[in-house]
């Protein structure tokens, strides 16, 4: 399965910059009578994750009117991938266009998604193209910036060199996971307005704070880790691991200049507040642990306030991000189908 070249998937973007249509409804002109979307699901054992995995296909059906649109997930539990597929050939699709709920490109997208399609589409006899992951589409960007801002709303203002920011990651083994993250960091801290994407969501796209330092964190298989990304805002992380995180590379030098000047050091002013913000779309497991991590470090530092951040969740900019993934994908089917 070929994913989009850089060429091809800038040329899109920029088309629809051009463009004054709602992304469903820029979307919806690439899906003829038979073609259809696969809403591609992680899949988890947590009750309010698959019912908030459903929720957002049930937007994309509602977002598409008259389109076939079945959710199917990658594992854990049912309908499959496979099994989804079969659904769409039996409403009459021959072509599909499979949405991957996934934030960035790793093992899943590259490797265990296109397996599936690849096996299902044999057995439903469709011919399936996979969209790209959601990465730092605009959608995704004001959500986590709305998140940020719901958080902060009720809490007494403070100077940006007395907050901290601990963005924390899933986590995968694939190597590209810390840049990914890194350049997600960057676009919500950065203040360009995003309002020519989703004008319905103005009100949103000016909503950014510039924290007084960033740290990355991961709650499996990367490095940092969630915990060692906790310690360092707080400033008890031990000089061995503040020194892997300062190898690991700075990924905001245009925006904390401050953070490049010198090496962290334990010396470094203590924040009054961290700002903890999972950048995960649904709830389960690892969202829980990132709670109960959090948890952990309010007990530790009763004298730090600890800000949590909601997960993205089924909302409407995760529908529309995904409608624009598969409104790319679709564009380009008849050259890059399996």
């Amino acid at each position: 399965m070929k994913p989009l070249s850089t060429a091809a998937e800038s040329a899109l973007v920029v088309m629809e910059q051009q463009s004054s249509k709602p992304v469903e409804e820029w979307a919806a002109q690439f899906f003829s009578g038979t073609r259809g979307m696969l809403v591609v699901g992680h899949g988890t054992a947590d009750a309010t994750g698959s019912s908030e995995t459903l929720a957002v296909a049930r937007l994309v059906a509602q977002m598409l009117p008259g389109v076939p649109v079945e959710l199917g997930f990658l594992e854990v539990i049912g309908p499959s991938i496979g099994e989804a597929l079969l659904q769409l050939a039996a409403r009459g699709c021959r072509e599909v266009v499979a949405a991957p709920l996934l934030l960035f490109t790793a093992g899943h997208a590259r490797q265990d998604v296109p397996d599936a399609l690849r096996e299902g589409a044999l057995a439903a006899g469709v011919v399936v193209r996979q969209a790209e992951a959601l990465g730092c589409l605009p959608e995704i960007v004001l959500l986590a910036r709305q998140r940020r801002s719901e958080a902060l709303a009720r809490l007494t203002p403070l100077a940006s060199a007395e907050t901290a920011l601990v963005m924390v990651g899933r986590g995968s083994s694939d190597p590209d996971a810390l840049r990914q993250l890194q350049a997600f960091t960057a676009a919500t801290l950065d203040s360009t307005d995003l309002s020519q994407y989703a004008p319905r969501y103005a009100p949103l796209a000016g909503q950014f704070f510039q924290p007084g330092r960033v740290e990355i964190g991961f709650v499996t298989a990367a490095r940092p880790t969630l915990a060692e990304a906790l310690a360092a805002a707080a400033g008890t992380a031990s000089s061995a691991v503040r020194e892997k995180i300062f190898l690991a590379g700075n990924p905001f030098p245009t925006i904390n200049r401050r953070m490049l000047d010198e090496h962290p050091k334990s010396s470094d002013p203590v924040p009054l507040r961290i700002i903890v913000q999972p950048h995960l779309l649904f709830g389960g497991h690892v969202h829980k642990q990132v709670l109960e991590a959090m948890n952990c470090c309010r007990e530790q530092h009763p004298d730090i306030e600890w800000v949590e951040v909601d997960r993205l969740g089924p909302a409407s900019l995760v529908a529309a991000a995904l409608l624009r993934r598969a409104g790319e994908a679709a564009h380009t089917f008849d050259s890059c189908g399996i």
